[in-house]
């Protein structure tokens, strides 16, 4: 015979980002509640960034104070060394960020500024292992850059003064002075915002990279020391026609596009995190990119003809959101975008992308977007108007995907679990006219006298934490350790999680 796995959840909290606790179900249904789009909290102004602060950015605190590090872009051709920096900004409240002058190098003649990396953009992270000197590191694409002498070094193929899409580790002991380690991470062509981070969860550290297996497509590796490079093979010789094909094969795919996408579309950036307010969950933030065909421009008799092809590389981009439970096998729960363009020819209606980096304000997460109002491979010098800056999302705590009751009811048994905590409580927003009602079952799916749904005390409203408690019990010390079900009974409800705590 055998044995039903039996789930321990300890005290963490669990959420339902896919059908894991529907052991069986009726009327429930998984639902991505896309973030509220609030204000704009850091806009282009300065010199090296009056055009855009842009796509690749990294938002996270430390010590208090939250940093913030920007892909900040002039108005200067793209060509110059100058063009595209990563730039330093702080806050104290995640809502007014301040740029730091850190006067570390000239640009265009201008000492006095907040560049920490000329000529280079990635994503940044905090490592909890790292020694002092290398307690920041950064995933970086470069420029063949004279001004940041970090920046030169190994190169795949004769680029020259071009960006170079082999990536490199950065590290810096206090996030603003960073080196720039020689030997590159790998010499694939990683034209994104590459990242990683330390994984509690398996104890090693996890990266996301662009790959390439159906168009543009997002690649992990697990790696034991981020400071033993390069993290995997690399070829000086390799040509750059190779860039996109050569060593695909060494990322494993985490997140592509499938046959229920657009065949023109591909998932542009990662943008992984491992949620660490709640067990075993990975969003990834990732863009959507629908590619417009080159198109014929020449004829312009026709009017009302079709120009949006009259870019290379262009299209919208939103972006989606991916889950996993292990941060390799990721799925898309709702194809529809969580953060969504505006209005065609609006500050927001070209293409958007997340920042990497989470800040939690009580029952709120929030997040930071860079929308623009063109498209993607709009490029025209001289003629570009300065985009309208970072945008600060915010997300209900635990709330990306909630399991939402039909208004007529629904019901649902989790499979067998055991907890440590003796306080139960959900995360659930009833409204007006939603109820919940929880009964504990043993393993032979039998309620349990005192905690069947007759004696539950229904729970309502729009509570991040509600006490889940029945008539003559306010707590499941008595069920510690002892396999049960969990069997709920709602009603016109969106239920995001469920937890044993360990305090009342």
């Amino acid at each position: 015979m055998t044995r039903t796995r039996t789930i321990d959840v300890g005290a963490e909290k669990q959420l339902f980002i896919d059908n894991k606790w529907f052991q069986a179900q009726r009327g429930m249904t998984l639902t991505v509640n896309p973030p509220i789009k609030s204000d704009i909290v850091l806009r282009p102004g300065a010199p090296w960034d009056e055009l855009a602060i842009c796509v690749y950015s990294t938002v996270l605190e430390h010590e208090g104070t939250y940093k913030m590090w920007y892909d900040g872009v002039s108005n200067l051709d793209a060509a110059n060394n100058h063009y595209r920096c990563l730039c330093y900004a702080e806050s104290k409240d995640g809502l007014n960020w301040k740029r730091v002058n850190v006067n570390l190098f000239e640009w265009e003649g201008i000492r006095e500024n907040n560049i920490v990396m000329p000529g280079a953009n990635g994503g940044v992270m905090l490592d909890p292992n790292g020694p002092d000197e290398h307690r920041f590191k950064a995933l970086c694409i470069v420029k063949e850059n004279p001004v940041w002498p970090e920046s030169k070094g190994a190169i795949c193929g004769p680029r020259g003064n071009v960006w170079r899409f082999e990536l490199y580790l950065c590290t810096s002991p206090d996030g603003i002075h960073w080196k720039r380690h020689a030997t590159p991470v790998s010499d694939y062509f990683h034209d994104t915002q590459n990242h990683f981070f330390y994984d509690t969860r398996i104890r090693k550290y996890a990266a996301y990279f662009r790959t390439h297996q159906r168009g543009r497509t997002v690649g992990r590796l697990e790696i034991a020391d981020p400071m033993n490079l390069p993290w995997v093979p690399v070829d000086p010789d390799c040509s750059v026609d190779a860039f996109a094909t050569s060593k695909g094969h060494l990322y494993p795919t985490a997140i592509t596009t499938d046959e229920s996408d657009p065949p023109d579309s591909d998932l542009y950036t990662p943008c992984v995190h491992l949620y660490p307010w709640a067990a075993d969950a990975y969003f990834s933030f990732t863009t959507p990119y629908r590619h417009y065909p080159v198109g014929d421009t020449s004829d312009t008799t026709l009017e009302g003809r079709d120009t949006r092809g009259r870019f290379t590389n262009d299209g919208p981009i939103d972006v989606q959101l991916a889950v996993s439970r292990d941060g390799v096998v990721f799925h898309r729960p709702d194809r529809r975008p969580y953060v969504s363009l505006g209005l065609k020819g609006d500050w927001d209606g070209g293409q958007t992308y997340m920042c990497l980096g989470m800040i939690r304000k009580g029952n709120e997460i929030w997040m930071f977007d860079s929308p623009s109002y063109h498209t993607h491979g709009v490029y025209e010098p001289g003629k570009m108007k300065p985009e309208r800056g970072l945008r600060r999302l915010v997300q209900r705590l635990d709330g990306f995907i909630s399991a939402d009751a039909a208004y007529e009811g629904a019901e649902f048994t989790t499979p067998l679990l055991v907890f440590s905590g003796a306080y139960p409580k959900i995360n659930v927003d009833c409204s007006a006219l939603g109820q919940v009602w929880v009964e504990i079952r043993d393993e032979k799916n039998h309620p349990l006298p005192g905690y069947t749904l007759a004696e539950s005390i229904d729970i309502d409203r729009n509570q991040i934490a509600a006490p889940v408690v029945w008539r003559e019990k306010d707590n499941v010390g008595e069920l510690v350790g002892k396999p049960v079900k969990l069997h709920f009974r709602l009603r016109a409800c969106k239920l995001y999680a469920f937890q044993f705590n360990e305090n009342p």
